[in-house]
């Protein structure tokens, strides 16, 4: 139970910590009363543990859920939404705190997830890619990829650059001033990054066996 009592506790409070949320705003956002979650922080050993539905609620409108069942430095899976091409223009003209909020509710609509066992930055988002741009290089149309903005993330030479064009979510490799495919199809080719709609930079990629 000490086990337990512990990952909790770091959960709750990094997420805190990283949102610059009250134990009010979170319950608030979750839809739950604040009273046993403000008892658990200032007592951990001791309190009263939330219950499965308030810490489901709260793993909810975090977008991020405890791991209890892990001996690992990463006591967290991370719940990502991913976006449509013209989510991610919309989220390209915002400032920082704005983007945070956005994602923020993105995950509330209930929309499509990707679950990572790593925190990215609360600015992370995912996207489905929808091009052959760099099948020869592993990258698959359907993989869902999760990126960093550029701004948070500075690509280097040889990242994994995911662009929009159009309607389609392209990959590519950065190499300056070039964004260059690695691809069977071609009819796919480089482009200037300064003239591309980048989304952002690869951190995570996830198949499904099953289409």
């Amino acid at each position: 139970m000490e086990r337990v009592r512990e990952a909790l506790f770091r959960w709750i409070s990094g997420v805190m910590e990283e949102r610059g949320w009250s134990a009010a705003a979170w319950a608030r956002y979750a839809e739950v009363t604040p009273t046993n979650l403000t008892r658990f922080l200032r007592n951990p050993e001791t309190a009263s543990l939330p219950s499965a539905e308030t810490i489901g609620r709260l793993a909810w409108a975090a977008g991020r859920e405890p791991r209890f069942l892990s001996d690992g430095p990463n006591t967290e899976v991370c719940r990502i939404p991913i976006l449509m091409p013209e989510q991610v223009r919309t989220l390209l003209t915002l400032k920082h705190a704005q983007v945070k909020d956005f994602i923020h509710e993105a995950l509330r609509d209930n929309g499509q997830c990707i679950a990572i066992e790593q925190r990215p930055s609360p600015c992370a988002f995912g996207l489905q890619i929808t091009s052959h741009h760099m099948n020869a290089g592993g990258l698959l149309p359907e993989d869902q990829i999760v990126v960093e903005p550029i701004d948070l993330l500075p690509p280097r030479q040889g990242d994994l650059i995911v662009a929009i064009d159009g309607s389609m979510v392209c990959g590519y490799r950065y190499f300056p001033p070039y964004l260059v495919p690695t691809s069977t199809d071609s009819t796919c080719c480089p482009i200037a990054h300064d003239g591309a709609t980048v989304a952002g930079v690869a951190i995570h990629v996830t198949r499904s066996l099953y289409h």
